[in-house]
């Protein structure tokens, strides 16, 4: 049961816009019935009012414009207040931090209680802050302002589109950030949030009780998104609220003041007022005002120490990614090269033709031709595992993208010199093996197609992302299985140890697809995570995208003749043909394209045919696919012919 001023007077501050309507408080219920008298006093003539002593509490009925100095006369009258809504301002900022709604009836209610809070008065540049802090070209920075979920659909949709574009005109500020405990930070920021204000936005959960407008201290979120892509992926509810830790380029300061200093000058909002200055300083008054609020605000739990919190490590320190950021916001973010160092390294350490990496070679190499030879799944996916040509690749895409000419020479010469020991080491087993048969697992290998490439794309991305993050490094041994870089690099050796023109054409080719697709999609990788500026970076990429270009014209040929074929085959294989009387179907249909075009198939016939059913189905088939052909079937005799394809 909510306490009221029963047989009160109380002061009733109200502004023109609402003087007709006084009466819907005036001879309300909830103040005639407790007998509360209310002294009508304009807002023009509070500054004059002389109080009386045993009146103390107002019921203020203002615009939002009027807040502030609302509060700087409370402050100096001794005021405790309760505020109403104005009807055309349902969303005011500072009701909505105090937990009030649109309801005239329910902030009414909350306005007669007894038990008023002080509430933190909050200055910036002096002026009492009462709907937040905002840099100009901060704008609606996404859901950390203006939270679009509560409109409708075409307003949230025009809200995502018009973020869009407003990413491309962010500028972050040079800015040197001072406590009142003297902690300095230097960085570039693009916006920043007086979390006080923005209670009820998804960003201050992420600070929980820290962030209180009785607390005596100020939150400020500092919002420095280092590339488009990072404002956008930063900039969304959806994500905020599941996250349980700070996103990245967000820095979050909890102080009793905060000096905002920039060399250049500083275009800001306070109270949606344009102002312009080189500094900010925000700071909490040593004395508040006491406000009734909501029943859930007041019971909100709040911290009560004078600890300084700055957590400001995601935010860009070094003074030339400062200075690099200032010019404007990339599309992608750009790393310094002090931020991958232990990466490039790594990358360098990877390029080199080591022993051990000569070592693994022969025996991947070895393991996977025996594999082949034995049509073992499992022992070609233990070679796959094995092997080490993924590091030199990666090498050489990273080496590409930075346009540093070494380390691509070095991972150049390493991948040679293990494609070569692949080959020769394959090829020389295939001329001492005396057997010369197509397993199904050099056969898979024969016939790349475009989805290989989409493979070895898919593979380069997550190559990139397992060497550049230690945390997802332990999916490499996926990765070089989903990748199989040896298994087709064996089977061209297999090929030249056959001379089989066929067999090492189509595998490597298979292997070369493998290799370009993993060189652009891991440069492209390197490019988005921020090794690699774009204007450094469209070299090696244009040259990536050029040889994927030349090698995918095959690779659509071959997809489009797998279509063919498999068309052929559900053709032949799913009809029934009447031949003198006997009724004959193909099953395990083969397809080999060319001219003429090989037909492999087993023919089931009730009773041994003679040469002039073959002949017939031959001729009926021809007629069928319009086309010259060349068959070889085996023909099993069986009691019925099945409708349907085994």
């Amino acid at each position: 049961m909510i306490n009221t001023m029963s047989d009160s007077t109380f002061y009733f501050i109200y502004s023109p816009c609402v003087e007709q309507e006084l009466d819907k408080v005036m001879q309300h219920k909830l103040i005639v019935e407790p007998g509360i008298q209310l002294r009508k006093i304009r807002l023009a003539d509070l500054k004059a009012l002389q109080l009386a002593e045993t009146i103390t509490h107002a019921i203020v009925w203002v615009e939002e414009q009027n807040l502030e100095y609302i509060l700087s006369q409370a402050l100096s009258k001794n005021l405790t207040l309760g505020f109403l809504p104005v009807n055309n301002q349902e969303d005011c900022v500072f009701y909505k931090s105090l937990g009030l709604t649109a309801k005239l009836d329910d902030c009414l209610q909350i306005a007669i209680k007894d038990k008023p809070l002080n509430i933190d008065l909050i200055t910036c540049n002096n002026i009492i802050v009462t709907s937040g802090i905002r840099m100009m070209n901060q704008a609606v920075m996404a859901e950390f302002i203006n939270n679009p979920t509560d409109d409708k659909w075409w307003r949230r949709c025009q809200f995502y589109i018009l973020r869009f574009f407003h990413a491309f005109t962010l500028k972050p500020y040079p800015v040197t950030l001072t406590t009142a405990k003297g902690k300095v930070v230097s960085t570039a920021i693009t916006g920043l949030a007086l979390l006080d204000f923005e209670k009820f936005m998804p960003m201050a959960n992420l600070f929980g009780s820290s962030v209180s407008l009785r607390d005596q201290h100020i939150s400020v979120a500092l919002l420095s998104p280092q590339s488009v892509l990072g404002y956008l992926s930063m900039s969304s509810s959806p994500l905020i609220k599941s996250s349980k830790k700070i996103p990245l380029n967000i820095g979050y300061i909890r102080s009793t003041s905060l000096l905002i200093s920039s060399p250049v000058e500083l275009q800001y909002y306070i109270n949606n007022e344009k102002l312009i200055s080189q500094t900010l300083h925000i700071k909490v008054l040593e004395q508040g005002v006491k406000i009734n609020v909501s029943d859930q605000l007041s019971e909100a739990a709040y911290l009560t120490d004078d600890k300084e919190r700055v957590s400001c490590e995601q935010l860009p320190h070094s003074e030339a990614k400062i200075k690099y950021l200032q010019q404007s916001l990339p599309f992608f973010p750009h790393a310094q090269e002090t931020d991958f160092k232990d990466l490039f390294l790594a990358l360098k350490e990877n390029a080199k033709a080591t022993s051990t990496f000569i070592l693994l070679m022969v025996l991947s190499s070895m393991l996977a031709t025996v594999g082949l030879f034995l049509n073992s799944p499992a022992v070609v996916i233990g070679a796959m595992v094995l092997a080490p040509l993924m590091s030199p690749i990666i090498s050489l895409a990273m080496g590409l993208q930075r346009s540093n000419n070494d380390l691509s020479r070095q991972a150049f010469s390493t991948l040679l010199i293990g494609t070569f020991i692949a080959l020769a080491l394959s090829a020389t087993m295939a001329y001492l093996y005396p057997v010369h048969t197509v397993s199904s697992e050099i056969e898979g290998r024969l016939n790349p197609s475009i989805l290989d490439l989409v493979v070895a794309v898919l593979s380069g991305v997550a190559g990139a992302f397992a060497h550049s993050r230690e945390n997802i490094a332990k999916s490499l041994p996926g990765v070089a299985i989903a990748v199989a870089l040896v298994p087709p690099l064996c089977v061209a050796g297999i090929g030249l140890g056959w001379m089989n023109q066929e067999i090492f054409m189509g595998a490597m080719l298979l292997y070369i697809t493998n290799l370009a697709g993993i060189i652009l999609a891991a440069g492209v990788s390197f490019m988005v995570i921020g090794f690699a500026p774009f204007s450094r970076a469209k070299k090696g990429i244009l040259l990536s995208l050029f040889f994927v270009s030349i090698i995918s014209i095959p690779l659509v040929i071959s997809f489009q003749n797998m279509q063919k074929i498999d068309e052929i085959k559900r053709l032949l294989g799913n009809e029934n043909y009447l031949i003198a009387g006997k009724e004959v179907k193909l099953r395990h249909v083969k397809v080999h394209l060319g001219t003429p075009m090989i037909i492999t198939a087993d023919l089931l016939i009730r009773g041994m045919p003679d040469a002039k059913v073959i002949n017939d189905l031959e001729r009926q088939l021809i007629v069928k696919l319009q086309q010259p052909l060349h068959f070889d079937f085996s023909i099993h005799i069986v009691n019925r012919v099945f409708t349907q394809v085994e």
